[in-house]
């Protein structure tokens, strides 16, 4: 990695004068249960782009938070750092902070509906159902699809950058996939658990599986889980690779 890279942002691409360190995997999404030398990732940012992504985790983690079950030892203590993040339980809120977190309170109600049997088929991969509950004991929660593609692009960029020193850009780009399981098709399977894939954990909150193509090192896939439960699936590709996939 060339000493100027530290100097521009993962995420846009700009150089800066200065970079902040942003959290590929955001400092507060780390469950409880984990270690104190556990490796964070930290990759450099611009402030704006910091700030703006900041946001947006927020929100998201907010609503993901809550459909993770809170016994997995992979999720423990993240609904009570939702609460808090609420101002539910916390005193001495300034009045001005308060008010922020009262708004942010409301918009998580109203993203929380009763269960609708019709929304299964778009119940993220890892979410869902709960052991000892019925589903229509449980509420649905919306995730903006647009804000969680954000996120999980950032989250790619983060992780290629910290594990090859890479920052992702033109031609190449990030396309994002929840794909259940089922499926997934048999060669991503494959790829993934192959002799060439590059395996990180980060404490028990978050799983990495980097696989670059044999004949193309810059061609990369990935499979990321967040806290044993939601995983998702991302490639990396160049313009031309893109438009041959899609045109297949």
């Amino acid at each position: 990695m060339a000493k100027t890279d530290q100097l521009r942002c993962v995420h846009c691409g700009k150089t800066v004068n200065e970079t902040t360190k942003d959290h590929v995997f955001p400092d507060s999404w780390y469950p409880e249960t984990t270690s104190d030398d556990t490796q964070r990732w930290t990759v450099p940012s611009c402030s704006g782009c910091n700030n703006r992504l900041g946001s947006i985790e927020k929100k998201v983690f907010s609503r993901l938070a809550l459909c993770i079950d809170p016994r997995k030892a992979e999720a423990a203590g993240l609904s009570a750092k939702v609460m808090r993040s609420l101002g539910i339980g916390i005193e001495g809120l300034g009045a001005e902070e308060a008010e922020h977190r009262r708004k942010q309170k409301l918009g998580l109600i109203a993203a929380i509906k009763p269960h609708e049997p019709a929304a299964s088929a778009s119940i993220l991969p890892g979410l869902g159902s709960h052991a000892g509950f019925k589903d229509e004991e449980l509420p649905q929660v919306r995730i903006p699809a647009d804000l969680l593609h954000t996120v999980a692009d950032k989250i790619v960029r983060g992780c290629e950058y910290s594990l090859s020193g890479r920052i992702v850009e033109k031609p190449y780009s990030i396309q994002i996939y929840f794909v259940h399981d089922h499926n997934v098709p048999d060669g991503v399977t494959r790829a993934l658990k192959s002799s060439g894939a590059e395996k990180a954990h980060l404490g028990p909150g978050f799983s990495v599986i980097r696989v670059a193509a044999r004949d193309a090192a810059e061609s990369v896939l990935y499979k990321i889980t967040l806290w044993g439960t939601l995983a998702f699936h991302a490639v990396i590709l160049s313009s031309d690779e893109t438009t041959s996939c899609h045109g297949t």
